[in-house]
Order: C-alpha cells, then structure tokens, then sequence
C-alpha cells in the first residue's frame, strides 16, 4: 500500500530584469525540495487542442518550470483534483512528486516548459494507465 503520497505544489521564483534582458536564478539547495538532485532535464514544447504527459511516476518527482506561453497542468492524486496555471510572468514552478498523475496542456502552439527530473529516465516507473493507476492508489 503506498501511505505518504506528496502534494503537488507551487513553488515561487524571483526574476531580475534589467535592460538587456532578465535573469531567473534556481539554487537546488533552496529553491527545490530537500533532496532533490537534478539527474535528468528536458524542454517540451506544445500543440494547441493536444495534451502531453497524461502518466504518473512510480519514483521520479518533477519540478516544472514554464519557458513561454501558458501552460495549464492537471493533477489527479488519491485526495485531490487540481488545475495549475503556469506561465513566466506568475514566477511559479510546480513541483510534483511521484503517484500525482499529471496531463499539460498549452495554450498555443510552441508554449514550452523546462522539467526537472531527479530519477533517471526508466520506462518502468510510469504509470500510462489511468485505471491502473486508480487501482494502485486504492490499495
């Protein structure tokens, strides 16, 4: 049975614009969770009308980081339901741990997003099966 399940949640993040440009820091020891060590990362870009993701993780958490445009991300878990809106302008990233089953979606086409992942890429800890993915979380 899998008893702590973590909440999804935002995670805020200062901009320093300047007249040449802006700069957006992150420092893995204050920004991101404890114990969150970067092992993988990947820029995804979108389609207007089309979802991504649409999966759960068994073992890697994500911290998800908007690049342009709007992305909006839904989270199923065991508790709860809930939308994010992300985009630069809110100085919001979204940190989501294992067994929250996330769908994206992007306002236009070429949105894009940063993610962070601290687990290796392994096709056996996704969960591509939302009802196996309710079974699981009902156990």
């Amino acid at each position: 049975m899998i008893k702590n399940i973590k909440k999804t949640k935002l995670i805020r993040y200062s901009a320093y614009p300047e007249q040449n440009g802006s700069l957006i820091p992150f420092y893995t020891n204050k920004s991101f969770p404890k114990n969150f060590k970067i092992k993988r990362f990947f820029i995804l870009y979108g389609k207007k009308n089309f979802s991504r993701a649409d999966h759960a993780h068994t073992k890697c958490s994500q911290i998800i980081i908007p690049l342009s445009g709007q992305i909006k991300v839904k989270v199923n878990s065991r508790k709860y339901q809930k939308t994010f809106l992300l985009n630069k302008k809110l100085k919001k990233a979204l940190y989501v741990p294992p067994f929250n089953w996330i769908t994206i979606y992007f306002k236009n086409n070429d949105d894009s997003l940063l993610t962070l992942c601290n687990y290796k890429y392994d096709k056996k800890e996704y969960i591509i099966n939302y009802q196996k993915f309710k079974n699981i979380l009902s156990k």
